[in-house]
Parts: structure tokens; sequence; C-alpha cells
């Protein structure tokens, strides 16, 4: 049985689909709640900084009032985003099969023949 996904997630269509394809098939418990909880928001960071890029026509950099060309802060939180989902994917166990996949390389094509 998935654990109950609290208020806060499940209020937010975004970050309840990602509860959901988090917990499907894997079970966690009550102490891991809090850990799934910050995963989850954290994915939501992520999202909302490529929103934001996106809306900006792809940009990655601006130029700011001196006339320096910086990179948009949204690389920098995601850069940080990216490494806090990865350090609570460990510490949930969820990317146990993923490290177990083979290199994309050595995976059989999916072209047709």
């Amino acid at each position: 049985m998935p654990p109950t996904k609290p208020p806060g997630i499940a209020r937010d269509a975004f970050k309840s689909a990602k509860w959901d394809e988090l917990t499907q098939g894997r079970n966690f418990t009550m102490s891991d709640m809090p850990v799934l909880a910050l995963l989850v928001q954290w994915y939501a960071v992520v999202q909302r900084c490529i929103d934001d890029m996106s809306d900006a026509g792809g940009q990655v950099a601006y130029q700011n009032d001196m006339g320096d060309l910086k990179a948009l802060p949204q690389i920098g939180i995601m850069k940080q985003a990216s490494a806090e989902i990865r350090q609570l994917n460990k510490q949930l166990g969820i990317n146990d099969e993923a490290g177990r996949r083979p290199p994309l390389a050595a995976r059989p094509s999916s072209s047709p023949s």
C-alpha cells in the first residue's frame, strides 16, 4: 500500500504525480515520509527552473547592469537540486535498479530492422 500523500503534495498536480511515480511498486516506512516529501519538493524545484527557462525562450544567460554576461540563476539551482535528488534517491534506495542497467551503447537497439 503506498504511503499517504501529504496534503501540500496532494494539492499540487505536479508534486502529486511525482509522489505517485516514486511510490508505485516501492515499500516505504513512515520514517521515510519526510525524505520522500523533500525529494518531491526538489523535483518541483527542477521543474520550475525548466519552466522559467522555457518561458525565457531557452535563454541560459543574461546581461547585468554592468554589461557582464551571467548564467541564469536557474542553472545553479538545478545543479544543486540534481545533487540533492541523487542523494535523497540513494537514501531511499530508489536508484538501485538504474545502477544495474547496461550503458546505452550496450543496450539492444529499438529501431526497426
